[in-house]
């Protein structure tokens, strides 16, 4: 597993991911939603980002605010 994470000015990061680490943090986001109603808005990303791991290998490059 690789990251890296890279710290911008206005307070924002930039994740990249490897496959290994974005399914790591996609299934994190998901148990994290079962204890905490905040997290609940980004379920349906993560759900998406395992789905779309599962069909087919592809690169993807995404933007989240």
């Amino acid at each position: 597993m690789q990251a890296a994470i890279k710290k911008i000015t206005d307070g924002s990061i930039a994740l990249k991911l490897d496959a290994d680490a974005a399914r790591a943090v996609f299934a994190s986001v998901l148990f994290a939603a079962r204890f905490h109603e905040g997290i609940g808005p980004l379920t349906p990303i993560a759900k998406l980002g395992l789905k779309q791991d599962r069909q087919k290998p592809a690169r993807r490059v995404a933007t989240c605010q």
